[in-house]
C-alpha cells in the first residue's frame, strides 16, 4: 500500500514538472512562424555568427577551430539562458504560486529542461561539423553525454535557484545576471583553449567551476576523450552548488508569498 502510494506520487509529480516544461517550451516559441524549428535554428544560426566572427573576421589560426569552439558553446548556451530565464521563473509565475500548492523549485528545473533541447538539437550538427573535419563519434559519447548532461544540469540548477529566489526580493538581480553572463563567458575556455592560458595562471582558471565542465564537453566531442578529472572536478562542485540552492531557496521561500 506504502509502495504503490510512492509511485503515484512520485508519478504526479513527474507529470506536474513535464507540464511545466512543456508550458515553458511552448511559451518560447509562441505566436512564432517556425515554432520548434527554431531549436534546430538557435544553434545554427549561433555556429554561424561565431564562424564569421572568429575565422573570417579575426581569422584564428587553429585547426578545426569552428568545431573546437561548437563543442563548448552549445553547453555554454544551455546554461547562460537557463540562468538568465530563471531569473523571473517565479515572478513571472505569481499567479500560479498563489493560487496552486506545489513545489516551487519545479518551475526553476522547467525553466533548465525546456532549454536543454536547444542542446538535444546541437548534437546532430556538431555530429555533420565533425565528420566534415574528420572527427567521428565513439561509444565515449553514449556515455560521456549523458553525464555531462547530467553534471551540468544539477550545477545550473543550483545557480537558478539562487538567483530565482533573490530575484523575488531584489528584481535588479535579473539584470546584474545578464551583464555578469558576459563577463563569465570570457572567463571561460570557451572561445580559446585551455592551454593558451599562460601555465602561471592556468590553475587559477580552475577556480571558475565551468572551467572543468566546458574541457569536459570539449574532450568528450573534440578528442572522444572522457576525462575522469574533469567529470570528478565538475560532479563535485555541482553536487555542492545543488545543495546550497536548496538550502538558500528553502530558507527564503518561506516568504514568498509576501513578496511577490
Amino acid at each position: 500500500m506504502t509502495l504503490r502510494f510512492s509511485n503515484r506520487e512520485l508519478q504526479r509529480k513527474f507529470d506536474l514538472l513535464a507540464l511545466l516544461t512543456h508550458k515553458e517550451f511552448a511559451l518560447k516559441y509562441k505566436r512564432t512562424s517556425l515554432g520548434i524549428l527554431w531549436s534546430l535554428f538557435n544553434p545554427l544560426l549561433t555556429a554561424l555568427v561565431f564562424f564569421v566572427a572568429f575565422k573570417i573576421f579575426m581569422r584564428f589560426k587553429m585547426e578545426n577551430y569552428t568545431y573546437f569552439l561548437l563543442t563548448a558553446l552549445f553547453a555554454w548556451s544551455w546554461f547562460s539562458s537557463s540562468v538568465i530565464i530563471s531569473g523571473r521563473a517565479l515572478v513571472d509565475n505569481v499567479t500560479l504560486i498563489k493560487k496552486i500548492i506545489f513545489p516551487r523549485h519545479y518551475l526553476v528545473a522547467a525553466v533548465i529542461l525546456a532549454q536543454m533541447v536547444n542542446l538535444i538539437f546541437s548534437v546532430p550538427i556538431l555530429l555533420v561539423i565533425g565528420a566534415a573535419n574528420g572527427i567521428h563519434p565513439s561509444f565515449v559519447w553514449v556515455i560521456g553525454i549523458p553525464l555531462a548532461m547530467a553534471v551540468q544540469f544539477m550545477f545550473t540548477f543550483g545557480i537558478s535557484l539562487i538567483i530565482a529566489i533573490s530575484n523575488t526580493y531584489f528584481r535588479d538581480i535579473e539584470y546584474l545576471v545578464g551583464v555578469s553572463m558576459n563577463l563569465v563567458f570570457w572567463m571561460t575556455p570557451i572561445t580559446y583553449p585551455l592551454s593558451s592560458i599562460p601555465e602561471k595562471y592556468r590553475n587559477l582558471a580552475y577556480l571558475n567551476p565551468l572551467t572543468s565542465l566546458m574541457n569536459l564537453w570539449r574532450s568528450i566531442f573534440f578528442e572522444n576523450v572522457l576525462p575522469w578529472k574533469d567529470l570528478g572536478i565538475s560532479a563535485v562542485t555541482a553536487v555542492f552548488f545543488l545543495f546550497m540552492g536548496f538550502a538558500f531557496f528553502r530558507r527564503l521561500e518561506r516568504r514568498l508569498d509576501e513578496v511577490l
